[in-house]
């Protein structure tokens, strides 16, 4: 009898287990890395005409022809992933990140006329161009028939919202949407707390822009990142004034005619003030009233130009500042 009593609740016990396991919920599935669960992905790229690139894989081989697109793409991914960026890119006074530039294998030669022939022999998975260089947009064909998946941005960088969406954009094809995110939310924040302080300005100085990008000053158009700083600083622009359609060389003779209340110096090659001496020295520049209640203001281009990514956030408060500084208190 004690025997069968054993046996029975043996075999009660084994049931009970075996409906146990029979209610426990499935282990669910070990999560995919971020950023690399959904490729092929197609990424949507603004400019006229826009564009729909798919992306096989998440790029870890990237040549970014441009300074503007090593910027945002060291900024989004690191730079691990870059195999190539223009020797321009390690300038301390065009990049924010120079030093980790310096460390990316393949410097492409300075201009705007990258090697079609060179960049595909790097083997790259992703190639970042941006059309509004001439020499990027000529070699754009001849890559686009080596099959490697290309982005080529269009829309100039040339305002806080073109930039965003840039980031965005990329943020997608890199897998890098979260730091996209944190990226933009800072420019939005910032932007939001100039535009606070400044409300609506009783004064906007004119502001002249120069650059010296080509081993000369050059007077800026409204079509480039720092008119739009500028703009939302509580500025306006010569450029808009003077009816200027496109950024060239300028002359003493023009500036003294455009007569700016404040003059911004966007130093491109590291060259600092004097690099501005042809026009800046001439003596009847001198007497300009931007000059004698010195409204001249010089800063690097890696805050005031396309290549700062999220770093323009300081350019566009530092320029609020100086046109503002009460405001901006």
């Amino acid at each position: 009898m004690n025997r069968i009593l054993i046996r029975l609740g043996a075999a009660v016990l084994g049931l009970s287990l075996l409906t146990a396991c029979a209610q426990e919920p499935a282990a669910a599935p070990a999560p995919q890395r971020a950023g690399t669960a959904s490729y092929p992905r197609t990424v949507q790229v603004p400019g006229e005409p826009a564009q729909q690139v798919t992306i096989p894989a998440q790029p870890k081989r990237i040549a970014a022809l441009s300074a503007d697109a090593a910027e945002a793409a060291l900024e989004l991914a690191g730079a691990g992933r870059l195999i190539a960026v223009p020797a321009s890119a390690a300038n301390a006074s065009l990049s924010s990140h120079a030093k980790e530039m310096a460390t990316v294998a393949t410097k492409l030669p300075p201009g705007t006329d990258p090697d079609p022939e060179q960049i595909i022999s790097l083997n790259p998975d992703l190639i970042l161009i941006t059309t509004r260089h001439g020499g990027e947009r000529d070699a754009q064909a001849t890559l686009a028939q080596a099959g490697i998946p290309m982005i080529a941005i269009g829309n100039n960088w040339g305002t806080l919202e073109e930039v965003k969406q840039n980031l965005t954009m990329l943020g997608t094809a890199l897998g890098a949407e979260a730091k996209a995110g944190e990226l933009i939310a800072e420019l939005d924040r910032r932007a939001a707390g100039v535009a606070e302080k400044l409300g609506d300005p009783t004064s906007r100085p004119s502001v002249a822009i120069l650059s010296n990008q080509a081993g000369r000053p050059f007077i800026n158009a409204a079509d480039v990142l720092t008119s739009d700083l500028v703009k939302r600083a509580g500025g306006d622009l010569v450029a808009e004034r003077i009816g200027l359609r496109a950024t060239a060389p300028v002359t003493a003779e023009q500036l003294i005619a455009a007569k700016p209340d404040a003059i911004l110096l966007i130093d491109v090659t590291g060259k600092g003030q004097a690099s501005f001496a042809s026009v800046m020295s001439n003596p009847a520049v001198a007497e300009l009233a931007a000059v004698r209640d010195g409204r001249v203001k010089l800063m690097p281009a890696r805050i005031s130009y396309g290549t700062g990514s999220v770093h323009i956030a300081d350019g566009l408060e530092e320029i609020a500042r100086w046109l503002h500084p009460e405001a901006m208190r």
